[in-house]
Formats: C-alpha cells, sequence, structure tokens
C-alpha cells in the first residue's frame, strides 16, 4: 500500500518518476492538482511514455514533461464530452429507425418484449426498479404490466436498448449491418459517461481485446482510405476501435441536419484544440501516429 501523498509530495513524486516541470513550473502544477483535476487521473496520461530501462535513470520516464500530461487531460475531456453527445443522438435515431422499421412488419410489439424478457430473466426488473429513482416513474407505473416495443425504449439504458434493437432485427428480415457495431458503441458510451480516461493508453497491453467487424474494417481501408497495416494495428485498441465504429454509425444514422453541430465542434477539437499544443507530442511516435489515424476518419466524415 502506497501513503497518501500531500500535493507537494505528489509534485515530488512525479519528480522522482523522472517527469519534468519546465513548461509549467511546479507551483502552477500544484494549482492545476488542487483544482482541476487529481493525481491518480493525470498519471494514468503516463502509461503513452516510455521509460528508461537498464541505465542509472531505470524506470524514470523519458521526456516527459508535466505540461504533456496536462494537455492530454484537457483533450481527452473534450473528447469525452463530444462522445457523449454523440451517443444521445445515435441512440434516439436508433430508436427512431428500428420503430420505423417495426410498422413494416407483422409484429405487435409486445411479444418481442416477452421474449426479451425471458432471454434477460432481470431485465423487467431493473426496469421496475427504475420507477423510485427515474424521471419516468409515470410511465412504468402505467405499462409494466404491458410493455410495447414503442414505450419500454423510453426507459432503457443504451445497452438493454441494444439487446432489444439486436432481437427485432434477428427476428424480421431486414437488412441491418449495424448490431455488431452496438456493442463497441456501448463500451465507448460508458467509458465517457463515466469520465473514465479514453487517450491514457495508446499503446499495448490494452485493456481488452477487440475484433473489428468486416464492415468497419471495409469502410476504413477503402472508403477513408487508410492503409490495411495501420488500420489492423491501429483498429487492435479500444478507445480507436470503438469510436471509430461509433463514427461509422453517427454518419449513417443520425440525418445531416442534425449531425452538422457536432461535425464542427469534431472539426475545431481535432483540427484546431488537438494541434494547439502539436509541438508537445513530437517525440512521441505512439500519440502521432495514434492522432493522425484517427482524424483521418474524423475529416473523411465532417468534410463535406
Amino acid at each position: 500500500m502506497r501513503p497518501k501523498l500531500t500535493i507537494p509530495a505528489q509534485i515530488n513524486d512525479m519528480k522522482d518518476a523522472g517527469i519534468t516541470f519546465e513548461i509549467i513550473s511546479e507551483t502552477d502544477a500544484m494549482r492545476f492538482l488542487e483544482s482541476s483535476t487529481y493525481y491518480f487521473r493525470i498519471k494514468a496520461y503516463a502509461k503513452n511514455y516510455d521509460k528508461y530501462a537498464g541505465t542509472v535513470n531505470k524506470d524514470r520516464y523519458i521526456s516527459l514533461d508535466f505540461a504533456y500530461l496536462k494537455e492530454l487531460s484537457i483533450i481527452d475531456a473534450h473528447l469525452r464530452g463530444i462522445i457523449i453527445a454523440m451517443t444521445l443522438d445515435l441512440e434516439h435515431f436508433l430508436k427512431v429507425k428500428m420503430l420505423s422499421d417495426f410498422q413494416k412488419t407483422h409484429e405487435d410489439g409486445y411479444e418481442i418484449v416477452s421474449e426479451l424478457f425471458k432471454m434477460q430473466p432481470t431485465l423487467e426488473e431493473k426496469i421496475l426498479e427504475k420507477s423510485n429513482t427515474s424521471t419516468c416513474n409515470a410511465l412504468i407505473e402505467k405499462y409494466k404490466e404491458s410493455w410495447a416495443i414503442w414505450n419500454i425504449v423510453e426507459v432503457m439504458s443504451i445497452g438493454q436498448f441494444t439487446n432489444l434493437y439486436g432481437l427485432f432485427y434477428q427476428r424480421n428480415k431486414f437488412r441491418d449491418t449495424y448490431v455488431n457495431m452496438l456493442l463497441p458503441v456501448n463500451m465507448i458510451r460508458n467509458a465517457a459517461a463515466h469520465n473514465n480516461c479514453i487517450i491514457n493508453r495508446l499503446r499495448p497491453p490494452y485493456s481488452r481485446l477487440v475484433t473489428p467487424s468486416y464492415e468497419l474494417k471495409y469502410e476504413m481501408t477503402q472508403h477513408v482510405g487508410l492503409s490495411q497495416k495501420s488500420t489492423d494495428k491501429k483498429l487492435a485498441h479500444p478507445s480507436i476501435h470503438d469510436f471509430a465504429a461509433l463514427l461509422y454509425l453517427y454518419h449513417r444514422v443520425v440525418p445531416e441536419p442534425d449531425r452538422e453541430r457536432t461535425y464542427d465542434e469534431l472539426k475545431n477539437l481535432f483540427n484546431n484544440k488537438m494541434l494547439r499544443h502539436s509541438e508537445y507530442f513530437k517525440k512521441n511516435e505512439v500519440i502521432k501516429s495514434s492522432y493522425s489515424y484517427v482524424s483521418d476518419i474524423v475529416n473523411y466524415y465532417v468534410t463535406p
């Protein structure tokens, strides 16, 4: 167990690890740690940097200044905000799409919910529990004995809705290639909504193994124009893979007028804010190559 560190002690701990304070002073770094973030969180971005091995500086970071960590944390916060907005839009228009397709079927709307409850025995109870905390209390009380596809979507989390969406397209003869990418979208949405870091580990070992769908790999190589080699390498990273899946679905599902504002924010983030201190990262090939790969995807979608 590590002892509790005061903020001055946190600064010394970073210095002992090889983190410098040449761009941002120790005093300003302490202010940032007091008012804008905390040590455990900002230190997470150091995973993007190498350490010396087999020298007198063993286990100390190579060319890492506190300013680099601060900048990565700020970029990450902007990115999480956009991801949350995108997933909210996407969730809404996926519901619109599914319910529009539902009108073209012979489904009565009740049987599919019953089947979903049988597949997931705890789901109905979880929805009923929301009546004590959710703004949907009146809706739950009214329909708890007669859930149909058109009302239950109003009280489902995005993960629960993903399962209903998948079941609907499994039961009906519509061509839908989006189901395969709903899990990664749900993963990155949850990370952003829970305020988890997105770009704190841009190199192996990754937090989980991912298997990109054929559609996503085809999109990246044949439409966006990225190489097969870089796609195989970068889509192995969970956050890059999940964000690429989100962009893919967002562009196809959300109507153009509704995505215009988000695309403006993405352009500003990737083409302006992320480049504000690009000199900080000129020696870090992992950060540079990851930015280059993802920015190419973003600009492919946001460019008219």
